[in-house]
């Protein structure tokens, strides 16, 4: 709530004091309340409003010192690969309950059934990061010339 709201709330329900006392209306009264409630309502979102807008600035700042002390290409390739080991862990996870290697398993792999599952897991993690690597880098291409596309169109317009 702004300065200005509540100096026109506390107007209004000064105004609507004064009306009570001169006469014993009902309206008068509920019109009071219902003022007063709506103030303590705005109020409350203001101050979530608040303190949601300086979380958001916090991240907006630690993004810009991210961005300003790495540079823009090594904070880009980090937050690929953040997003590439994110997918890895979910696609391990995965994998592991459809070779049986996950702790809840039943019956668990033992000797070399799990050895070779275990191979087999790594093989098919190596080959996911290959392609969620081409596929991070076919995206880039794709955008770059698009960018590109843009660009020249923008300039014989």
């Amino acid at each position: 709530m702004t300065i200005d709201d509540s100096k026109i709330v506390s107007s209004l329900t000064s105004k609507v004091t004064t009306k009570n006392s001169t006469s014993s209306s009902s309206f008068a009264s509920l019109l009071e309340s219902q003022i007063s409630s709506t103030a303590a309502k705005v109020t409350t979102a203001s101050t979530t409003a608040t303190s949601d807008s300086s979380q958001s600035s916090e991240a907006v700042e630690a993004f810009m010192e991210a961005l300003s002390s790495k540079g823009a290409l090594q904070f880009y390739q980090e937050y690929n690969q953040e997003k590439i080991e994110k997918l890895m862990e979910e696609k391990q996870a995965e994998l592991e309950d459809k070779l049986g290697l996950s702790s809840d398993s039943q019956p668990p792999l033992t000797g070399e059934d799990r050895t070779s599952a275990l191979s087999t897991l790594d093989d098919m993690m190596d080959a996911f990061r290959k392609q969620l690597q081409e596929k991070m880098q076919a995206e880039d291409e794709l955008e770059q010339q698009n960018s590109t596309l843009k660009t020249f169109l923008q300039e014989l317009a």
